[in-house]
């Protein structure tokens, strides 16, 4: 089995970055193939809304590592993303590296509808915010981060099967059971 990470977090000891090595972790220990990518290393230009990547099938933009994350997702049987919430919602360095991705992750029919790229691949959504539980689900601030993550998946063919949301990371440290209910949902792979 080949597992990406994606960790969309700047901070590379925190919460998300943590929660993500317990998967990883548990991943390569069931004999998983493992690739982990930050986003904040990534070089992505924005995307320009030029729409002929849906014709071409390839951005116009000059290769960056854009391309290269959409390679690994290509080879990927899961998907896991780890991913702050901003506002209720992404970060956008995670959201412009989707935008430069979406030909590879959705086509469209002659009459534009949505066309599934990666049907049958699953996926695994791991969130954390400051706004204490249950905050974070009510005022939809973590809950946003899964349902537009979700989204994106959902039209590219992937089954969320886990989501995990963490709130209230700034007075709650993490703690042994947030990292094994990453674990869990890796080992129920």
């Amino acid at each position: 089995m080949k597992i990406l990470i994606l960790n969309a977090s700047p901070r590379p000891g925190g919460s998300i970055a943590r929660m993500l090595d317990a998967a990883r972790l548990e991943a390569e220990s069931g004999g998983a193939q493992v690739f982990t990518k930050s986003v904040s290393s990534l070089r992505v230009r924005p995307c320009t809304g030029c729409m002929k990547c849906r014709t071409g099938g390839r951005c116009l933009l000059p290769d960056d590592d854009a391309q290269r994350i959409l390679a690994l997702v290509r080879q990927c049987d899961v998907w896991i993303i780890g991913s702050p919430c901003y506002w209720g919602n992404m970060p956008g360095t995670l959201k412009v590296l989707f935008d430069r991705m979406v030909y590879g992750l959705m086509g469209e029919s002659p009459r534009g509808i949505p066309r599934p790229l990666h049907k049958g691949k699953r996926a695994i959504l791991i969130t954390a915010c400051t706004t204490p539980w249950p905050f974070n689900i009510w005022f939809r601030q973590s809950r946003g981060t899964v349902r537009a993550l979700r989204e994106i998946l959902r039209w590219s063919g992937f089954r969320v099967v886990k989501s995990i949301e963490r709130g209230g990371t700034r007075t709650r440290p993490l703690t042994e059971h947030d990292l094994e209910r990453c674990r869990r949902a890796v080992r129920k792979l």
